[in-house]
């Protein structure tokens, strides 16, 4: 797998989509371009890994399924 490298940003922006605090469509301008940075990145590993499968029991949401291997390679 290739490494995730997120900004400050991008990891604050995780943070606050996955506790509920916003979404896309309710972000503002700059939250929703660092959503889309992130949903990129993790379409392409998705894509690269052919992970869907796994995508699909995690629930089929992206953004957890990205966090969570963002996690398991800083460990």
């Amino acid at each position: 797998m290739r490494k995730i490298e997120l900004t400050e940003k991008q990891i604050e922006v995780i943070h606050q989509q996955l506790n509920g605090e916003i979404e896309v469509h309710s972000a503002t301008e700059e939250q929703q371009k660092l959503l889309m940075e992130v949903i990129d990145m993790a379409d392409v590993i998705l894509e690269e890994e052919d992970a869907y499968d796994e995508l699909e029991r995690q629930g089929n949401d992206l953004i957890q399924w990205f966090w969570d291997k963002y996690q398991a390679q800083q460990n």
